[in-house]
């Protein structure tokens, strides 16, 4: 089997990230700021301030998730989504019930289901008579990733074993001759169909939108004052299995295989696939999650990770425990820390500079540069006058009120882990007390904290590379 660390070294990084301002001082954001700079080869520790304290660290999470996933799971390991029969196919006809299996993977997509479709036909596929259903590996089911979070937001899907293009459908609308024309859609990068189980509506009046089960469909009524200019938004999926399953009845009929209106069972199939869909390896999974940041995938691959150290999660927050004691066991970080979650979408996670920075390492020493390249390049705006060679990779966390900022920096061949949180707890707790599920303003004052915790973290990064790594 091919090593971690050779697997990990040989795969490149990617571009964009956050840029540095030009300042050499800015003022902390109001709250309270903590960072360390660490030596990755020594460990010593070259600055930092309230390095112990805790502080949310959002999704500057997924680099503690990436480590987890890379040191349990082997980097070839794939995620299976399955076809199955449960009677003899003859002559096109399939005398039993068809099963959309889901194996767990989070990227899973339009054009995946395609290809099954595609593979069915070639089987000689055209009609059954018994049932067809979906159903998924056992393991963590929420409607919701986070019930603090608004609950339009593309961003908190549901989770389950079965997933489709993040848990997502987009949505267009267009306004034409007076007219309204609005229409969902199951959109990959390579294939869009429409998403027949999850409709919208607009509501005079509304100020707020609003989610709904009606029957097999999922129903979203929207305020049509945000519907006044063509526009297209993701909307979470809040029932994955039976959308991926509707997506999946309309791409066979388009492939002349006709299917009953999907169901849900609890049974899974033990026999042999009729056909299947490998995901990308895990480490690919992992490159699309930090690069974009996906809470899904953070939550599954968390959930995948914490079978593997021996857990048996129910919730998300149960793997997310048990990769904190893993943490700790494996003597990775000491102190005190608090996960809810793989994805940093929750404030009630707490971790230290510190803490961060000793995982960072960790990853650099387990998997050399293929952990540091899971981080986004990032760059400096502006002269680079008097400033040495430089390298720096980063992940961002960002909330209202709560940023962070973490990763590896090289200078003339040294390399360094850094960590930079910021946060206003106090806003930040009256904030989460108001909840309200479909609010979404910004809150006032928001944009000017991030600004300011923007500009503090990048001239210390600036700082950093002109005079502690040379």
């Amino acid at each position: 089997m091919t090593s971690r660390r050779r697997f990990l070294a040989t795969t490149g990084a990617f571009v964009a990230a956050p840029t540095l301002s030009l300042a050499a001082t800015e003022p902390e954001p109001p709250g309270r700021t903590g960072y360390i700079l660490m030596d990755v080869e020594t460990g010593a520790i070259l600055a930092s301030r309230a390095a112990d304290d805790a502080f949310i660290p959002a999704s500057t999470t997924k680099s503690i998730t990436a480590l987890a996933t890379l040191s349990t799971l082997a980097p070839e390991t794939r995620f299976h989504t399955r076809i199955h029969a449960s009677g003899p196919l003859e002559n096109g006809v399939l005398e039993g019930d068809l099963t959309l299996m889901g194996g767990r993977d989070a990227n899973h997509d339009t054009s995946d289901l395609a290809e099954l479709a595609k593979a069915l036909r070639s089987k000689g596929l055209r009609r059954v008579t018994g049932a067809f259903n979906t159903t998924g590996i056992a393991g963590p089911q929420r409607p919701v990733l986070n019930q603090q979070q608004p609950l339009q937001a593309g961003y908190n899907p549901a989770i389950g074993s079965l997933c489709l293009n993040y848990n997502r459908v987009l949505l267009r609308w267009r306004n034409r001759g007076g007219k309204r024309i609005l229409t969902t859609h199951a959109y990959a990068d390579k294939r869009s169909i429409p998403a027949r189980s999850v409709l919208f509506r607009e509501a005079d009046g509304a100020t707020t939108p609003r989610h709904e089960i009606e029957g097999s469909r999922e129903v979203w009524t929207l305020p049509a004052q945000d519907l006044a200019r063509d526009g297209e938004r993701w909307f979470p999926v809040r029932r994955p299995a039976l959308y991926a399953a509707w997506v999946f009845r309309d791409l066979c009929a388009a492939e002349g295989i006709t299917l009953p209106e999907p169901g849900e069972t609890s049974v899974m199939p033990t026999d042999a696939p009729l056909a299947l869909h490998q995901s990308d390896v895990v480490f690919g999974q992992i490159k699309k999650m930090m690069k974009y940041s996906t809470n899904l995938t953070a939550e599954v691959l968390g959930i995948a990770a914490a079978q593997r150290i021996g857990g048996t999660p129910i919730t998300v927050e149960d793997a997310a425990r048990t990769t904190q004691e893993w943490l700790l066991s494996e003597g990775i970080v000491e102190g005190d820390l608090t996960l809810e979650n793989h994805s940093g979408l929750s404030t009630r996670s707490r971790i230290s500079p510190r803490q961060m920075v000793d995982i960072l390492r960790a990853g650099y020493q387990r998997f050399d540069t293929g952990y540091i390249g899971l981080h986004s390049k990032g760059r400096m705006r502006g002269s680079k006058t008097g400033l040495p060679t430089y390298d720096f990779r980063t992940k961002t966390g960002t909330m209202h009120f709560v940023r962070g900022l973490c990763g590896f920096i090289e200078v003339d061949g040294r390399r360094a882990a850094f960590a930079v949180f910021s946060n206003d707890e106090d806003r930040r707790a009256a904030l989460d007390a108001r909840y309200s599920p479909y609010l979404e303003r910004r809150p006032a004052g928001a944009r000017r904290w991030l600004r300011q915790a923007l500009n503090h973290e990048n001239a210390l990064i600036r700082s950093w590379i002109s005079r502690r790594l040379r």
